[in-house]
């Protein structure tokens, strides 16, 4: 795959992650997205996923033996993509708050937001890996590749790079 093709697949990416997150540019589309992008918690017995709600897209749990559903988020800013700490303390998603995307991570026990990412470029897609860093999307290097961010210590490290240029 060149250059241009990982270009093109950037691109679709942002589009679609445009179109999910309500971008009027669509022509206002106002599907409503329930239960979009299940993540099963660590211990089995919850789920969390983004829906649609009158402000925007946020962020829910729902306990699988009670069937008791939570909200996590609530702002004017679209958020998805959640996925579980190891441990099933919190959970790190991506959001469009401050005018780009960011990868943040919520504290599920008081449900306080941080911003791990702070890059002008987009950082999408978060998941949170079982040696406890979070690997991600991002193109800030012009195009996109893999990065991993570690959510205590904010160490980022790029995975990929997309220079043909070395052997």
């Amino acid at each position: 795959m060149n250059k241009r093709s990982l270009s093109i697949t950037g691109i679709l990416v942002v589009i679609c992650l445009w179109a999910i997150s309500g971008c009027g540019f669509f022509g206002g589309d106002e599907t409503e997205y329930t239960y979009w992008e299940p993540a099963l918690s660590p211990d089995g017995t919850t789920i969390v996923y983004e829906s649609t709600t009158e402000l925007s897209l946020e962020l829910f749990t729902l306990d699988l033996g009670t069937n008791t559903e939570r909200q996590l988020t609530v702002n004017k800013h679209a958020d998805w993509s959640p996925t579980w700490s190891p441990d099933g303390t919190r959970i790190v998603f991506a959001s469009s708050r401050d005018e780009n995307v960011d990868i943040y991570m919520l504290d599920l026990a008081n449900l306080e937001a941080v911003r791990l990412t702070t890059h002008e470029a987009d950082d999408i897609n978060p998941d949170w890996g079982i040696d406890e860093v979070i690997y991600f999307n991002s193109n800030r290097s012009d195009t996109w590749e893999a990065y991993t961010i570690d959510p205590d210590t904010l160490v980022l490290r790029k995975l990929t790079s997309l220079d043909t240029s070395t052997p």
